[in-house]
C-alpha cells in the first residue's frame, strides 16, 4: 500500500495493537501528514471499528493549540478506517525521558501545556483515558501536542451503550492508569486523566514510575522542589476526591513554580514596554494570549500573592473608559477590575483571575435547555447591571464570558472593538446586521450565544426571517419565542431590556417546574411505597427476633421454675402490641 485516497504514504513511523501510523504527503498541498490506519486484523471487529471512527470525530471537534488536529478521515479500499492528522516533526516525551535532555523548568513547561490541552478537553466533556509519555508529542519549536484521543468519550453524552464499551473492558495503559480505571470504565472521570498525568510527572521528574508503596518524588530525586513533589503526590491520590479539582488548578500551581522561566527575554521586555513599575508590582507567570493590538498575561501580585490577569492594549481596541468605570462597580456576574491606567493609545487593565476559562472553551459539549437557561440568567443579570450603569458591552461573545471553577458566570472585556473588524473573510455573527452598539445589540449577541448553546450551530437568516432549526423547533414554545425575539432583524422588535429577558427566563423555568411537579403527581412516586414496605419489613424482622428471644427466655425460665412470671409478662406485651396502629 503506497497511497490512501489523495494521500501518498512515505514510511511507517509507529505501530501498536490497534493501529499503524504512517508519515504521508497530502499531494494537493505538498505538505506532510500523519496517517493512522486501523490494524487489518481488527478491522472486522465492529466494536473496535466504531471506537476508531469515533476517535477522528472527537479530535476533529477539539480545536486547541496543544491538541493534534485532524484534517480528514475515510476508509481504505480494503475496508480499513483511517484518518489524517497534522504531522509533528519532533519527538514524544518518552524519548525525552530516556535522553534526559530536559531540565526541571523545561519539564514544567511541558506539563503546563499538557494541562492546557486537558483543561480544554475536560470542559467539553472529553476524557482522554490514555495519558502517557508516548501520547505527548513535542515539535521542533518545543510546542506540546497531546495525541491519540482514540479511547476518549464524551462522558456527558454517555448513555450506557454496551455495544461500544462493555463493563469490565479495561482501556488504557496499565502503568499510567488510575485505580478507578482499572476497576471499571464506568468509574472514569476527568480526575482519572489527572492521575495519569501525575504518573507522567513522577516518571518525568523522578525518572521512575510510582509503583507499589512509592516514595515522594523529592526523596527519589533531591533536585525536585518540595512544592512540586506535593503537586505530583496530590495527583496520585487513590481517591479521586482527594486529587486536584481540575487541570487548570495544576497548571496554576506549576506556573507559580516556574516563575516565567519558559518565557523568552524578548517577550518579557515587550510586556513591560511603555508601562512604568510593572516589574516592581507583579511577577510574570504566563502569556495567555497575544495579538496585534496587545496581549493578555497572567501575573502574581508581589505584595498580595494573588494571581491576577493583566491586559495590555494599544491602538484602536477600546475598552479603557468602560474599565475605568468598572473599577468602582462590583457585580457577581462581572469580572472584578482592580485598576486601569494609561491612555486610549496604550493602557493596561488589572483584573481578577478566573481559572475556569471561557464559555468558548465549552461550546463543543451538548447542553440541556434548562442548563442553558441557568447560564443565561448569569449573563443577563450581569449585563442588566452594566446597562443600568450606562455601560454597553458592544462585543459580547463566548470568549469574553468566563466561568469560575464553581460555575459562576463572569463577563469581561466591556467596550472592546472587534479584533477582526476589517477582515473581509470573517463575519461577526454576534452583530450580523451591523447595528450601532447599544443595549439592543447586546441583547442580540446574547441571543446568538443562547442559540448556539441550544442548537450547536450559529443562526442563519433568509433576509429578515430566521431560518427554522430542527433543534430550536423542539424547544418549549415560550423559550423558542424568547430566542426568536432576541434575534429579531429590527432592534425595536427585540426585548426592551435584559430585565425583560430575565422575566421570560424565570417564567420558563417556573412553568417547567410546575409541569414536572404535575407529571410526578400523575405518575406517583414509588419512594413512599418503598419506604412503607421497608418499614413493614423491619417490623416483621423485629417481631421474629423478639419471638426468638422470648422462646429462649421461656425455656430458661421453665428450667428455673419461673415460667408463670414469664407467661404473665408475655400476655402483657402481646396486649400492648395488638393496641399499636401501623
Amino acid at each position: 500500500m503506497n497511497k490512501i485516497d489523495k494521500y501518498k504514504i512515505l514510511k511507517k513511523i509507529d505501530a501498536g495493537g490497534m493501529a499503524v501510523v504512517y508519515k504521508g504527503l497530502q499531494v494537493s498541498l505538498n505538505r506532510p501528514v500523519a496517517i493512522k490506519v486501523l490494524s487489518k486484523k481488527l478491522s472486522k471487529n465492529t466494536e473496535i471499528v466504531e471506537r476508531f471512527n469515533r476517535e477522528s470525530l472527537i479530535i476533529a471537534r477539539l480545536s486547541h493549540p496543544n491538541i493534534i488536529h485532524v484534517i480528514d478521515r475515510g476508509i481504505t479500499s480494503k475496508g480499513m478506517p483511517y484518518f489524517i492528522m497534522d504531522f509533528v516533526e519532533g519527538a514524544d516525551i518518552a524519548k525525552r525521558i530516556k535522553e534526559k535532555s530536559y531540565n526541571i523548568n523545561q519539564k514544567l513547561n511541558v506539563i503546563i501545556q499538557v494541562c492546557k490541552a486537558l483543561s480544554y478537553a475536560h470542559k467539553n466533556g472529553v476524557i482522554h483515558r490514555d495519558i502517557k509519555p508516548a501520547n505527548i508529542l513535542i515539535d521542533s519549536e518545543e510546542n506540546v501536542l497531546v495525541a491519540d484521543f482514540g479511547i476518549a468519550q464524551f462522558f456527558d453524552e454517555y448513555t450506557g451503550d454496551e455495544q461500544l464499551t462493555r463493563e469490565g473492558v479495561v482501556m488504557g495503559s496499565l502503568d499510567y492508569m488510575s485505580p478507578e480505571q482499572k476497576t471499571s470504565f464506568r468509574s472514569i472521570t476527568a480526575s482519572s486523566d489527572l492521575y495519569s498525568l501525575g504518573v507522567v510527572m513522577y516518571d518525568l521528574f523522578a525518572d521512575s514510575k510510582p509503583l507499589g508503596r512509592f516514595k515522594p518524588p523529592s526523596v527519589v530525586n533531591p533536585e525536585i522542589p518540595d512544592p512540586l513533589s506535593k503537586v505530583i503526590l496530590k495527583c496520585l491520590e487513590p481517591d479521586p476526591s482527594d486529587r486536584f479539582s481540575s487541570a487548570d488548578e495544576i497548571k496554576d500551581q506549576l506556573l507559580e513554580l516556574l516563575q516565567g522561566a519558559h518565557i523568552r527575554d524578548t517577550q518579557k521586555r515587550e510586556v513591560i514596554r511603555g508601562i512604568a513599575k510593572m516589574e516592581d508590582i507583579f511577577d510574570l507567570l504566563d502569556i495567555i494570549k497575544e495579538h496585534k493590538f496587545g496581549a493578555v498575561y497572567l501575573f502574581r501580585h508581589k505584595a498580595k500573592g494573588e494571581l491576577m490577569v493583566v491586559k495590555k492594549y494599544s491602538g484602536p481596541l477600546g475598552g479603557f473608559k468602560e474599565a475605568k468605570l468598572l473599577t468602582s462597580l462590583k457585580h457577581k456576574n462581572i469580572v472584578n477590575i482592580y485598576g486601569a491606567s494609561g491612555s486610549e493609545d496604550l493602557y493596561i487593565i488589572v483584573m481578577e483571575h478566573i481559572s475556569g476559562g471561557s464559555l468558548a472553551d465549552r461550546l463543543l459539549r451538548h447542553y440541556a435547555w434548562i442548563e442553558v437557561l441557568e447560564t443565561a440568567k448569569g449573563i443577563c443579570e450581569g449585563l442588566s447591571f452594566a446597562h443600568k450603569n450606562r455601560i454597553i458591552h458592544g462585543n459580547l461573545r463566548p470568549s469574553n464570558i468566563l466561568i469560575s471553577e464553581s460555575g459562576e458566570i463572569k463577563i469581561t472585556d466591556f467596550g472592546l472593538n472587534e479584533h477582526y473588524a476589517n477582515d473581509a473573510d470573517k463575519s461577526n455573527w454576534f452583530n450580523v446586521f451591523e447595528n450601532p452598539k447599544s443595549h439592543k445589540t447586546d441583547i442580540f449577541a446574547a441571543g446568538v450565544i443562547f442559540y448556539k448553546m441550544l442548537t450547536g450551530s450559529i443562526p442563519n437568516w433568509n433576509e429578515n426571517r430566521l431560518i427554522p432549526n430542527e433543534k430550536l423547533e423542539s424547544l418549549p414554545p415560550n423559550l423558542k419565542s424568547m430566542i426568536s425575539k432576541m434575534l429579531s432583524r429590527e432592534p425595536e422588535n427585540r426585548q426592551k431590556s435584559f430585565d425583560e429577558v430575565l422575566d421570560s427566563i424565570n417564567d420558563i423555568i417556573e412553568t417547567h417546574e410546575r409541569e414536572s411537579a404535575k407529571i410526578a403527581n400523575i405518575k406517583g412516586t414509588p419512594v413512599p411505597i418503598k419506604a412503607e414496605k421497608k418499614k413493614l419489613s423491619f417490623f416483621f424482622r423485629a417481631l421474629l427476633l423478639f419471638a426468638l428471644l422470648f422462646a429462649a427466655a421461656g425455656a430458661y425460665l421453665f428450667y428455673t421454675g419461673k415460667q408463670t412470671y414469664y407467661l404473665d409478662l408475655l400476655r402483657q406485651l402481646l396486649d400492648n402490641l395488638t393496641s399499636l396502629k401501623f
